[in-house]
């Protein structure tokens, strides 16, 4: 037995002598902490990443746990560091924030938040001194998880600034509260991680053909819903933004970075960005102080001989991302971008490229950025001081006093709401009736936001539709206005239609009964929930699932004294699989969602009895979505979002590489998302699908797939742009942007008889574009429920050549192949999930695009 032991332990030996001298090629002569930081005393009693890892920065890719588990132990064995856990991630991984600075700003964090917003007030900050307030840097890392020198560059600043012993830190700690989001992204950094150190080598090629660096649909860019995160701070869908966003107001940081990557044959970019690509809202002294803190950069960078360039390729003007939310509200947002290794090192058009070289000049972003903050504390905080009072001067010179919008009834205003105040904006309720431009808005169920306000730039930001502009190209998206964007009934109210009796001088916001209706005491002969409401689809979709018999009423109809529009649900009592005390409970428990009205007779007093076939059954969605190569993963990824989220239905998603091999008998719908497909691969599978009674749905791009193919006879509107006689070399790329429409805001007019605009109650309804796809109106006069106006440009850039195509063309299309339907919209009605406006008309064509007549579809 003690030979045995004996030769078992020797076992054990040899096997860790052969994992601790495994070193993929690129890692044998892998930097140790000097390569990465200044040198300095380093604490003994703070672990280096390397100890706590068992390797160096660089020669592998952290993943999320460890990188949190690192996170900790810093927290466990600093004094400069505390560690909040500020969210959850979709998969459930923590959220974390370090904050950092010296003992004695510990002791009075809360007191130092505080002051902070003490500072962002004008009715208190002028009795601040300014020159006395520590500064606040917020540093965060890879929000694109696929870009990860950021988050293991995290490791090494943390480590640099729990650890260091120099007079130059010990200042800079007593100067600065410092927050470090080590990853934004902790789903996608798995994601990415787990790919490329699972095809990492011991004698590894630099090839970017390998598949160490060309990770599988949808990458790891992406969250666990397929967003993409830098998008997302403004509306703040997701819950890694709402953590985010939430710690950004508390703290108000003079300064905000956000470490990306970028191409592998680039070098590295800080900003400022292109100078004519700045949001108007934007502060030109913003421009300065960016500039300003840019010479550190320089100055560094230069100093270890790395290249870098600034005022190209990005700009300054969707406030939705991380370096451009903090410049309308009194903070200096940073954006830094580093060529991407996407693996252990890679063959560039500037040599060979390896990770740890990505790592330190993301680590070297972070230092110049602590010594500008730093330096610049009196003036940043000077800059975040003023910035909010001149909000209020600015504001007192607006034409617009303020802006009302309603409905509390429904689930996008009060996400309006939610988001307003998320952004500490402030809201009051409305006192008395106010009318405006012949609408209403009643005490109760709607909501005043003054302009005259700190917030105001934002405030401006969220309401305003703009469609000027100094450049035509255009980073992102060119317009947001978010009361479109959810749908709601709203209005700019100018100061000479304003009065200020309207608003309640009550600090805050109290929200109403939804629907006041009463509880159901005894079993009804039928039981109608109106077509109006956002969650109808979510309601339909578990009374479905739970077996329950819905019809939908084709036409509008009056029992009971009440009168339902078209769309609105029937769950009739006879052959159910609940008794009828069972199902009045059922009822009753919707009434909390939506209201629920109980019908004692089903003779109609006007329109269709309840028993006419014109209140079909509603089938129970059985829906398939298609993925991979080719289709856009954030349009797959908002799809799948809304159906799991919002709707509670389930989606199958299968990507195309597996298509040809799926028994499609299980499935009524299939839905496209955009992007490009391959001409003729399952385009017959699809065809037998509908002939056969199934519903397809499309999105944007997927349109031109569908087009090709000839499943569907659609005609596309293209632009004919002037060819000059002569132009200069370098206006190429900007010539060919300026055609690109990125995305804006155009109106529709709705056919509100049509299933797949029931629930609607305007026929006006603000919609969103990204592509230059323009649809004819169908041949068939029924079978466009959904056409832009005359002139529908609501908000944001399109090209001169352009804007006369999307007058009058279709918005939303419904064709026909054999006993199926295909319904196609032009635009994205999901679009980064703050698009409430126009969800409804999606699952409309999930649950009811089989009830459109054929008469009323295009036929090929």
């Amino acid at each position: 037995m003690e030979k045995l032991a004996a030769l078992r332990l020797s076992a054990a030996i040899l096997l860790l002598g052969f994992v601790a001298s495994y070193r993929p090629v690129f890692a044998q002569n892998s930097p140790s902490l000097d390569y990465y930081l200044p040198k300095a005393n380093y604490s003994p009693a703070i672990p280096t990443p390397a100890s706590y890892l068992g390797w160096e920065p660089g020669e592998w890719h952290v993943s999320h746990d460890q990188l949190v588990g690192y996170m900790r132990e810093l927290a466990r064995t600093s004094e400069r560091v505390a560690l909040q856990e500020y969210g959850r991630s979709h998969e459930g991984r923590p959220l974390l924030c370090l904050f950092i600075t010296d003992a004695s700003n510990h002791a009075r964090l809360e007191e130092i938040k505080t002051v902070r917003g003490q500072l962002a007030d004008p009715s208190q900050s002028g009795k601040l001194d300014v020159k006395s307030l520590p500064a606040v840097n917020y540093m965060g890392y890879s929000i694109h998880g696929n870009e990860a020198s950021g988050s293991n560059a995290a490791l090494l600043v943390a480590y640099h600034l729990a650890a260091a012993q120099s007079t130059e830190v010990e200042q800079l700690l007593r100067n600065t509260v410092i927050l470090l989001d080590p990853c934004f992204n902790p789903d996608g950094l798995q994601r990415f991680s787990s790919w490329v150190n699972s095809r990492r080598s011991l004698h590894g090629s630099a090839d970017p053909a390998g598949d160490e660096f060309n990770e599988p649909w949808p990458r790891g860019r992406y969250n666990h819903y397929w967003f993409d995160l830098n998008r997302d701070w403004l509306v703040a869908q997701q819950p890694e933004s709402g953590g985010r966003v939430a710690l950004f107001q508390a703290w108000r940081p003079n300064v905000l970075t956000d470490h990306h990557e970028m191409g592998s044959n680039a070098t590295f970019f800080f900003q400022p960005g292109i100078p004519s690509r700045v949001h108007p809202l934007t502060p030109a002294q913003n421009q300065g102080l960016t500039a300003k803190i840019a010479t550190y950069h320089a100055r560094l960078l230069s100093e270890h001989r790395v290249l870098f360039y600034t005022k190209e390729s990005y700009d300054d003007f969707y406030y939705g991302k991380g370096s451009t939310y903090p410049d309308v509200q009194g903070s200096i947002g940073i954006l830094f971008e580093q060529a991407s290794s996407r693996g252990s090192a890679q063959e560039t058009d500037n040599g060979l490229l390896t990770f740890p070289y990505s790592i330190k000049n993301q680590v070297l972003a972070s230092l110049s950025t602590l010594k500008a903050v730093d330096e610049m504390r009196v003036e940043l905080n000077e800059y975040l001081r003023d910035f909010y009072k001149t909000a209020i001067e600015t504001a007192r010179k607006d034409e617009v006093k303020g802006y009302l919008f309603a409905d509390n009834r429904d689930l996008p205003g009060r996400e309006l709401l939610n988001l307003l105040v998320r952004h500490r904006i402030e809201v009051r309720n409305l006192a008395g009736k106010a009318v405006v431009e012949g609408r209403t808005y009643e005490t109760g169920n709607a909501f005043w936001v003054p302009c005259e306000q700190a917030q105001y730039r934002l405030v401006k930001a969220i309401f305003e539709r703009r469609t000027n502009f100094q450049d035509s190209v255009f980073y992102d998206i060119s317009a947001w206005t978010l009361p479109d964007a959810f749908g709601v009934d709203w209005a700019a109210v100018k100061s000479k239609d304003f009065d200020p009796r309207w608003v309640s001088q009550q600090a805050g916001v109290g929200l109403t009964s939804r629907y006041g209706v009463s509880r159901m005491a005894t079993p009804a002969y039928a039981y109608v929930v109106g077509a109006v409401g956002y969650e109808l689809p979510m309601v339909l979709s578990q009374l479905l699932k739970e077996g329950i018999r819905v019809r939908v009423a084709m036409k509008p109809f009056e029992v009971g004294g009440r009168r339902f529009a078209a769309g609105s649900l029937v769950v009739s009592a006879e052959k159910q699989p609940l008794d009828e005390d069972s199902l009045l409970r059922r009822m009753n428990e919707l009434g909390s969602v939506l209201p629920v009205f109980p019908v004692a007779n089903g003779l109609a007093s006007d329109g269709p009895d309840l028993g006419s076939s014109n209140f079909p059954a509603v089938r129970q969605p059985k829906v398939l979505m298609l993925t991979g190569e080719g289709i856009t993963p954030e349009s797959a990824g908002e799809i799948w979002h809304l159906l799991d989220t919002r709707y509670a239905l389930p989606v199958t998603m299968v990507n195309t590489e597996r298509f040809s091999e799926l028994n499609l008998l299980k499935y009524n719908v299939v839905v496209l998302p955009s992007g490009t497909y391959s001409k003729g691969v399952f385009s017959d599978k699809i065809r037998d699908f509908a002939s056969n009674g199934g519903t397809v749905v499309a999105v944007g791009a997927a349109l031109r797939w569908l087009k090709s193919t000839g499943l569907v006879g659609l005609e596309f509107r293209n632009a004919t742009y002037d060819q000059p006689a002569r132009r200069p070399y370098d206006m190429v790329g900007d010539d060919r942007g300026a055609r690109r429409m990125a995305g804006s805001i155009f109106e529709a007019e709705l056919d509100l008889t049509h299933p797949v605009c029931f629930g609607y109650e305007s026929s006006r309804l603000p919609m969103f574009l990204s592509d230059t796809l323009f649809v004819e109106t169908t041949k068939n006069p029924y079978a466009t429920p959904a056409v832009f106006t005359a002139n529908p440009l609501l908000a944001g850039y399109i090209h001169p050549k352009q804007q006369p195509l999307v007058a009058q063309s279709a918005a939303v299309t419904v064709g026909s192949l054999g006993r199926g339907r295909v319904v196609c919209f032009a635009g994205n009605p999901n679009f980064r999930a703050f698009w409430y406006g126009t969800n409804r008309m999606f699952a409309n064509a999930i649950f009811f695009g089989n009830l459109v007549s054929g008469e009323a579809a295009e036929r090929k």
